[in-house]
């Protein structure tokens, strides 16, 4: 029995010495060479001596002109071989690694751990240089000068057929930092694909507003330009149509905030108005710096319609026998002053036959800017005053005008100035109401008033009504003059017209009456 165990004792440990004679052949066999089961991205280099493995590999793995990526980018495709890109196989790195699978140090474990490679594999990956970030780089350089699309501005154009706005296009562009950054761990982790998303560039002005929006509203009718001269009794309307308005326009662009601004061009309204004073005869003309004004200001209101500032030009006149400077100036409806302020060559007293005399514009005595509704008209010798509203009789009132010694002028003027309670120091009395008309003298004026009042209260008689018999005004009776001065603004018209009967020997005047005691 003790035999039996013994033999068996023996047995085993020849079996152990074998098996571990088996091990030691076996570790010292793999000494220069991969142990069994090992694999290099599924190739078999089990066996191998470390220069048979390299000469495997570099025949077995992707060529790396051929192994790369794709990338896309705004439906465009690119393939970059990792050879383009710097990136390539390191076949000693490799090969080494696979090389150190179950190297432990005590024989023991590496047996083991060669075994269990045998028995079960272990497939190394292969090692590879990263692409070079400088290559990474132009590749993607490439592709942004291939997806690159400037942004493009909005737009406005005018012409005969009106205004046009074209709103901005973005733009796209690729950033080519982070695409390369992306391409590079794209790479890394062996992916073959990458799909790159491109930056929007917004335009810098993305509608043509303001400017489209005015242009539009300028267009849509013709601008027309009312001429109303009551002064020459001429009224007409003269028209510019959308396609001459469009050569008035023009654009420009602003930054801060973007924007198309729309202008307005003075110069081709300024010859339109100069063409239409052409039109309008001898008598009358535009102003045109004044007019080109107006219609600007209605132009950038987006307004179709501006009113006309008129003139009247200088007149002529040759001295005929028997003339005198007052009658001259009395015809044509002017103060003496007027006449001789315009003359100043001309010695008032001593006309010549055949003397040429300028004749001053009528606008020296209508310069406030004509109130078109309302006309106020004097008759002299009936010795009337009738306002008139849209051509309807408003008001009538008798009145009393200049005495012969000092007569109202006939002609066409305005009222300049309102006074309610006025005073005239020459004569020393109160003039409740007063509307200056015209002046006189440089700084004295003749206007409409109320029965004016003395010094001590006294209110002149209301005889002196209904006949020439003040100092050059025109008087109208109590309440009658409040009544006219409320409904009369600055620049209404008053036309004198006729010649007004002589101041009677019996009718008490004013002079009369002022050099009177109350």
């Amino acid at each position: 029995m003790r035999s039996g165990l013994r033999w068996l004792g023996i047995a085993m440990a020849l079996v152990i010495l074998v098996l571990i004679g088996i091990a030691i052949a076996y570790d010292r066999q793999h000494a220069e060479r991969i142990f069994p089961g090992v694999t290099v991205n599924g190739l078999d280099v089990g066996g191998m001596t470390l220069p048979e493995a390299e000469t495997a590999l570099q025949r077995d793995l992707p060529d790396p002109q051929i192994e790369g990526v794709t990338v896309r980018a705004a439906d465009q495709t690119w393939r970059f071989s990792w050879a383009a890109l710097g990136q390539r196989y390191d076949i000693p790195a490799t090969i080494a690694e696979a090389f150190e699978v179950a190297r432990e140090e005590a024989w023991l474990e590496r047996l083991q751990a060669a075994w269990r490679v045998r028995q079960k594999g272990q497939d190394i990956p292969v090692i590879a240089i990263s692409a070079d970030p400088a290559k990474a780089t132009l590749a993607m350089e490439t592709i942004a000068k291939a997806v690159f699309r400037a942004p493009v501005d909005a737009n406005l154009s005018i012409g005969p057929e009106g205004a046009t706005g074209t709103p901005g296009q973005p733009g796209q562009e690729l950033d080519v930092t982070a695409s390369s950054t992306a391409l590079l761990d794209t790479l890394q982790r062996g992916e073959t694909e990458l799909n790159l998303q491109l930056r929007t560039i917004p335009p810098h002005l993305e509608t043509p507003e303001p400017a489209y929006s005015r242009a539009v509203a300028l267009l849509a009718a013709p601008f027309t330009l009312e001429v109303n001269d009551p002064v020459t009794d001429f009224r007409d309307d003269f028209e510019a149509p959308p396609a001459q308005i469009a050569e008035w326009l023009s654009w420009h662009t602003e930054s801060d905030p973007p924007a198309i601004i729309l202008d307005i061009r003075a110069e081709p309204i300024r010859a339109w108005l100069e063409d239409v004073t052409l039109q309008l005869g001898a008598e009358r003309h535009l102003d045109t710096s004044e007019t080109l004004t107006r219609t600007l200001s209605a132009l950038d209101r987006e307004e179709h319609r501006a009113m006309a500032r008129v003139r009247h030009p200088e007149k002529t006149y040759i001295v005929q026998p028997n003339d005198n400077m007052f009658d001259i100036a009395y015809s044509f409806g002017f103060p003496l002053w007027r006449l001789i302020e315009s003359n100043p060559d001309v010695i008032s007293r001593s006309l010549l036959i055949g003397q040429q005399l300028v004749i001053p514009s009528i606008d020296v005595l209508i310069s406030e800017p004509v109130v078109l509704d309302k006309r106020i008209e004097i008759n002299l010798p009936q010795q009337s005053l009738r306002a008139y509203q849209d051509g309807e009789l408003h008001f009538e009132f008798t009145v009393s005008s200049g005495m012969s010694k000092t007569p109202t002028i006939a002609g066409l003027f305005q009222i300049l100035t309102k006074e309610e309670s006025a005073f005239a120091e020459r004569w020393s009395l109160d003039m409740p109401y007063f509307m200056g008309i015209y002046k006189e003298g440089p700084e004295f004026y003749n206007g409409i008033h109320e029965l004016p009042i003395t010094r001590g209260g006294y209110r002149l008689s209301r005889g002196v009504l209904g006949w020439p018999g003040s100092f050059g005004c025109i008087i109208l009776d109590v309440g009658d003059a409040q009544r006219l001065f409320e409904w009369a603004p600055i620049g209404t018209l008053v036309a004198i017209k006729g010649v007004a009967p002589g101041t009677p020997t019996w009718q008490e005047t004013l002079d009369q009456i002022v050099d009177s005691p109350p």
